[in-house]
């Protein structure tokens, strides 16, 4: 095996955790039971595409809040 060359570089102190920074461990009460914490994807064709883009904009809403919106509707249909 080949010895690695060493370079004379000195190491940059930059990066890495920093002591003390941030919200200690355990202090967060952590979501909420209602949270929206799963993800899927669904993949649309143009004209599928075109036609939410209307519709949340019709609705003035972001187009992923329109998209969940249809399909929590359309899921409460199904039980």
């Amino acid at each position: 095996m080949g010895a690695r060359k060493k370079t004379s570089r000195k190491k940059s102190r930059w990066g890495g955790r920093r002591r003390g920074a941030g919200r200690p461990p355990g202090t967060g009460t952590g979501p909420s039971k209602h949270a929206r914490i799963n993800r899927v994807v669904a993949m649309l064709s143009n004209d599928e595409l075109k036609t939410l883009q209307a519709h949340a904009r019709r609705e003035k809403l972001p187009l992923g809040t329109a998209a969940y919106r249809i399909i929590a509707r359309t899921l409460r249909r199904l039980r």
